[in-house]
């Protein structure tokens, strides 16, 4: 089966990561325990099983124990599970290459979280989505930006120790962690209402404060209070006293 070759291929790969193969909607066959063979549709990806509706009932099968009922869509398949392979030898490989040899990388669920450093663990997580579908360079930028985090220790978060790891280990310095369209539309509706030049407040750090916008930054306002400048996400920010200034210029 596909599943099973494809864990053969890498230490790193679990029988979970035949996951790729599958997609919902595709028509799959699966032997039951009392060695009979039935035919259903896949309804949901849970992590280590998919949920097939077969007529009336619903059955939990381990991706490995799947077959497609198309054969050309198993060999449509198929080079996700190269890809796979692929990106877990090169992760391997950058692990060792930087120390990480007593470290273990694991291919997880999470579609907005591009990687994850558990450092209690000495566990590396990439999302096995992210992986599969997206351009090998963000892929590998991914595993340095995550190999960086071990290295840097899980209190240097994104700041300047972990940047500076992060430089030199070639990974763009900064969160990689994509926006999801229900947080930029957010984000977006509350920018739509300032302006620079309003008067704005804010809490942070449990006081409040009150200020100018000076510069709107495309995720930040920042705002001028007294002599101490912050950079305030636009959905924390309330308006204070407007002065009608007309229409924004063009």
């Amino acid at each position: 089966m596909h599943g099973q070759s494809l864990c053969a291929q890498a230490d790193s790969l679990r029988p979970e990561d035949a996951q790729v193969f599958f997609e919902v909607g595709d028509e799959v066959r699966f032997r039951t325990p009392d060695g009979g063979t039935l035919t259903g549709t896949v309804e949901k990806l849970n992590p280590k099983r998919a949920r097939v509706r077969c007529g009336a009932s619903v059955w939990t099968v381990p991706y490995t124990g799947l077959q497609h009922v198309c054969a050309s869509t198993a060999t449509d398949r198929k080079p996700r599970a190269t890809r796979l392979n692929a990106v877990a030898a090169q992760a391997r490989d950058l692990m060792d290459r930087h120390g990480l040899d007593e470290w273990t990388l694991r291919f997880n669920t999470a579609r907005k979280k591009l990687g994850e450093c558990r450092a209690q663990q000495k566990l590396i997580l990439l999302s096995r989505s992210h992986a599969v579908n997206d351009p090998p360079a963000q892929v590998t930028d991914t595993i340095l930006h995550e190999i960086a985090h071990a290295l840097a220790g899980p209190s240097a978060r994104h700041g300047p120790a972990w940047k500076a790891i992060a430089h030199q280990l070639g990974a763009t310095p900064k969160s990689c962690a994509p926006e999801g369209r229900e947080a930029r539309d957010r984000r977006e509706a509350a920018k739509a209402k300032f302006r620079a030049g309003d008067a704005v407040s804010f809490i942070t750090r449990g006081a409040l404060h009150t200020g100018t916008i000076v510069r709107m930054n495309p995720k930040r306002a920042k705002v001028k209070c007294g002599d101490v400048a912050w950079s305030v996400p636009y959905p924390k920010l309330n308006a204070a006293t407007r002065v009608d200034r007309g229409p924004p210029k063009s």
